[in-house]
């Protein structure tokens, strides 16, 4: 806590300084004065932002002006900022912000931004050197599993990561590209274009943020297979048995025994990797569970299931090395098989990905240090199956990504946004994982939660944490599930309204769970009073964190039917209208929010899945649908 003018403050910015200074006085931004800079968009980026903020500046294109009080100059010079993407900002009578490059010098720019939009036309006077640990920040978001954002909601998402430091984007995708000979796949779901493509490619690389394409290419492929046209290709057409139990209904992986795989891997890849400036691409080959079961069994069974694996890997690297300098792909199966890591290509990129507290982090990073491959750590946002996020554990699972990607020589972060079971969160919740992801990536350090979440309200939902604390309610929410029973990657009460007939596997202590419901219901009531009709922002976000406080709710009434009745079938009729009437609200709320954001595609197959204990109750117990 530091004292000007007689006044205490704290500075919260997010990503925090390596060095921050802060002098004696206040710099004043004061109207009708300059910002000079060679770097054109920048400059006239700054002046547009100010203008928002009532202040009135004019730009001139000037290398080394002579500056008087107030006036801004912003420049690159990498032989006073030695490190790379670094930057200097100096707040004295004026304002000189220098970059190591044209990114330092745009990281520069949104540090101020943050300073402004938290203290207004009158600044501390201060000192600030900062540049990162990790060359490469990256924030992956699914957009497969039913939610697909709107391309302006896609800009205001680059636009906010773009302020906190983030320099990489990955949309994941495994069906919603409009490619154009396979409509029957994408025809539901609202999907990105090439146009689009194009155009958001073009729009990241203005802010500083390569857009990656990522597409799967061999597991995670259900919407593809499903079609007759595309089922001869499927490892299991029918299914399998999971190996966590029970059995998934629908084909899931490709086959690398059928030949036609390695074309059609081909055929999409050549037609989407063109249409991104970025010279990477991260072609998935994740989770492939099922291999091994079918078509390839006997293949697997001759040569073993790595050595396929591998052998499947190595076609879809050769195809998209037609395209990109370099390939990235998740880890998880080639770790089970680590006598293969050592004849992976030097220029691909394992992904190594976990996300619960707990994740061997170290033992990972470890296995691909000693390759002397380089190599992402990739920690999420912990928001997947849960209805209010589990903050706690994003974290310090992040936290663990982090610093033992720091330790072990990772060249990037990326934290993933993933949409199981019909992506039902809301984006104000996955921004504490966004934010503090940008915060570590850039600074590996111990952060002070209480700051951070002040930091996040005043530059992402851009409120007064005093009087609307958003983000320490968001927070709040993110770990009512501790009261309950562990469970992994989601929250009791979510995995209790989508299954409810697994009530063998719930810990149903009755007390418990109306203690939880009685802290959800107190949170709801102090979010509820942050409505304002003057303010139509705030609300929407307030509206949408009420609509999965809503869905928590109705997760925690089932746990309490099961804990009573033990079975969704045995409640009582009267009390199972309550219910549904209940679940009718929350579901028009929800289709209406949705609409808001995100496309129309998909919301039906959102709904779709979370309607699933209504059928349950009738005695449908089927799976979901993928």
């Amino acid at each position: 806590m530091r004292k000007v003018n007689g006044y205490d403050f704290e500075i919260y910015l997010i990503p925090f300084p390596k060095k921050l200074e802060v002098k004696d006085g206040t710099f004043l931004l004061s109207s009708n004065r300059w910002v000079f800079s060679e770097s054109v968009d920048i400059g006239t980026s700054l002046v547009n932002f100010l203008e928002k903020e009532g202040i009135s500046y004019r730009f001139d294109r000037y290398k080394s002006p002579n500056l008087y009080y107030g006036d801004i100059f912003i420049g690159v010079n990498p032989y006073v900022v030695p490190h790379k993407e670094g930057y200097k900002l100096f707040m004295d009578d004026y304002i000189t912000i220098l970059g190591h490059d044209e990114r330092g010098l745009f990281y520069g720019v949104q540090t101020l931004k943050q300073l402004i939009r938290q203290f207004g036309k009158k600044i501390p006077k201060l000192f600030i050197e900062d540049y990162p640990d990790f060359p490469n920040r990256g924030i992956m978001i699914d957009i497969s599993r039913d939610r697909m954002p709107k391309l302006d909601t896609l800009k205001y998402i680059i636009d906010k990561l773009s302020e906190l430091k983030i320099n990489q984007v990955q949309l994941y995708m495994e069906h919603t590209f409009a490619y154009k000979e396979h409509e029957e796949v994408w025809k539901d779901y609202s999907p990105l274009t090439h146009e689009e493509i194009i155009e958001l490619d073009k729009y990241c690389k203005e802010r500083y943020i390569e857009l990656v394409p990522n597409q799967n290419t061999f597991g995670h492929m259900s919407k593809w297979l499903i079609h007759d046209k595309y089922k001869h290709l499927a490892e299991a057409p029918e299914g399998y048995e999971t190996p966590w139990g029970g059995r998934y209904e629908y084909p899931f992986s490709l086959s690398p025994a059928v030949p036609e795989s390695e074309k059609f891997v081909e055929e999409i890849l050549d037609e989407l990797l063109p249409l991104f400036s970025s010279e990477q691409a991260n072609v998935g080959c994740d989770e492939t569970f099922d291999l091994g079961v079918g078509k390839s069994k006997e293949l697997c069974e001759r040569y073993g299931k790595g050595k396929v694996y591998f052998d499947f890997l190595m076609k879809i690297y050769k195809i998209a090395k037609k395209h990109k300098e370099s390939v990235m792909f998740w880890g998880d199966i080639i770790e089970n098989h680590p006598e293969f890591i050592r004849y992976l290509p030097k220029d691909m990129i394992p992904m190594v990905w976990g996300y619960e507290a707990d994740h061997p982090y170290e033992e990972k990073c470890g296995l691909y240090a000693d390759s002397g491959l380089s190599f992402y750590v990739c920690p999420g946002t912990s928001t997947w199956n849960t209805f209010v996020g589990r903050a706690d554990n994003a974290v310090v699972n992040i936290k663990n990504a982090i610093f033992n990607g720091k330790k072990y020589g990772a060249i990037g972060v990326l934290t993933t946004d993933w949409g199981d079971n019909g992506h039902v969160q809301h984006l104000p919740f996955s921004w504490i994982g966004f934010s503090y992801s940008a915060e570590m990536s850039w600074n590996v350090s111990e952060v002070n939660i209480d700051k951070f979440l002040k930091a996040l309200d005043i530059n992402i939902f851009e409120v007064n944490p005093d009087e609307y604390p958003i983000a320490e309610l968001i927070y709040k929410l993110g770990i009512v599930h501790n009261k309950l029973f562990y469970t992994p990657n989601g929250t009791p009460f979510f995995y209790a309204f989508l299954y409810p007939e697994r009530n063998g596997n719930y810990k149903l202590e009755l007390e418990k769970i109306k203690e939880v419901e009685n802290d959800v219901l107190s949170l709801r009531k102090e979010i509820q009073k942050f409505r304002s009709d003057e303010d139509s922002k705030l609300s929407f976000v307030v509206d949408q964190i009420l609509n999965n406080i809503d869905f928590a709710l109705l997760g925690l009434k089932v746990m309490k039917f099961l804990s009573i009745y033990k079975d969704i079938q045995a409640v009582p009729e009267n009390e199972w209208m309550e219910f549904e009437d209940e679940f009718n609200k929350v579901i028009e709320s929800y289709r209406r929010i949705w609409l808001v954001q995100n496309r129309p595609g998909g919301l039906e197959q959102s709904i779709y899945k979370l309607s699933r204990i209504l059928r349950v109750r009738r005695g449908d117990l089927r799976g979901l649908i993928f």
